[in-house]
């Protein structure tokens, strides 16, 4: 009973509520406008400063391969902005090795005025600092070979070649500027085969020596036949013409015919394409042999002039012999011009 009677009250004081709630008007109010919204402050970026310990530490290397003129700052040091390249110690001997320590690269460069005891480091501290070295080629020394051979023995003119007689093994030099000195050179003349003591210098410094066998050949513009020549032919009248040839291949090739070609005649024979050699000329025939001659015979100051008959060809220059033809007495007599010879007593 009692719980019915809750419910009635309940559901009375509900509608009761409800009526009271219809019965107020309702008042509208406007919502207000949102303000606008204020400038998000600005803050200035500032970069971060590395402190010293944040900075990528400079790398000493460990080894360094150098030439002639030493050991520089920027063969050893790395990582260091802008660092000059300066002498910090002398280049090593050619084949051996030298330690650099970081502490006297530091101490020469604070010499300097260049300050690097703030930074960190990094690499060992001692580097073992070598000579830079390269193959020397065997075009190089054939060159360096033609090119001292060219100027001791083609001085007057031609061209000199040069090819090594056995095969070339490399040879290991300096990274520097290289001298070859050629020794034991053919003191009577350059020949065809020479065998030759080379040496070879790095910045002055001699590092290596050996015998090396060569081909050589003198090409040369020489005179040959043009065509078949017979021996007494007048040199004005023999047909020749210049061919490139090696004058090493065969001793005493005539460079040039003499100017006064006139006064020259042929001493042999010569085939076509026969090069003319110093044997292949001779002045021309000025007494011919059976014929009356002049002869001037000198006894110290006595002179006496005689006819003879010539026993033998002649040019000027050349002892023939000769006969006094009343006496049948024989003599040889100097060639001097055109049918006379001068017989000293």
């Amino acid at each position: 009973m009692k719980t019915i009677l809750c419910g009635i009250l309940t559901l009375f004081l509900g509608a009761a509520t409800l009526a009271a709630r219809e019965s107020v008007p309702s008042i509208s109010v406007p919502a207000s406008a949102p303000a606008p919204a204020s400038p998000a402050p600005v803050v200035p970026v500032v970069p971060a400063v590395p402190r010293s310990d944040d900075r990528p530490p400079a790398v000493f290397a460990g080894g360094a391969m150098v030439r002639s003129e030493g050991v520089f700052s920027t063969d050893l040091i790395q990582g260091v902005p802008a660092l000059p390249r300066i002498r910090v110690a002398p280049a090593p001997a050619v084949g051996g090795w030298s330690p650099v320590s970081r502490t006297s690269v530091v101490e020469t460069l604070r010499a300097a005025g260049i300050d690097l005891q703030g930074l960190r480091w990094s690499g060992p501290e001692t580097a073992r600092v070598s000579r830079a070295m390269r193959d020397l080629a065997e075009s190089e020394v054939r060159e360096r070979i033609t090119e001292e051979l060219q100027r001791r023995y083609a001085r007057n003119g031609g061209e000199i070649e040069v090819r090594m007689s056995r095969p070339w093994r490399t040879v290991s030099v300096p990274d520097d500027s290289i001298e070859l000195r050629l020794h034991d050179l053919p003191a009577a003349g350059l020949q065809s085969l020479v065998s030759l003591k080379v040496e070879v210098l790095a910045a002055g410094e001699p590092v290596g020596n050996w015998f090396q066998p060569i081909q050589v050949r003198h090409w040369c513009e020489v005179p040959v036949a043009a065509s078949a020549l017979r021996r007494g032919l007048p040199l004005a009248d023999a047909e020749t013409v210049l061919e490139r040839r090696d004058v090493l291949a065969s001793r005493g090739v005539l460079r040039s015919l003499p100017a006064a070609a006139q006064d020259y005649e042929l001493a042999e024979s010569l085939a076509p394409g026969q090069a003319l050699s110093d044997r292949s000329l001779r002045l021309k025939t000025v007494v011919f042999r059976g014929r009356r001659i002049d002869a001037r015979i000198q006894a110290g100051t006595l002179e006496i002039t005689t006819k003879v008959e010539a026993l033998e060809d002649g040019y000027p220059g050349q002892s023939i012999r000769v006969r006094n033809p009343q006496s049948k007495r024989e003599f040889r007599g100097v060639v001097q011009a055109e049918d006379a010879v001068l017989i000293p007593l």
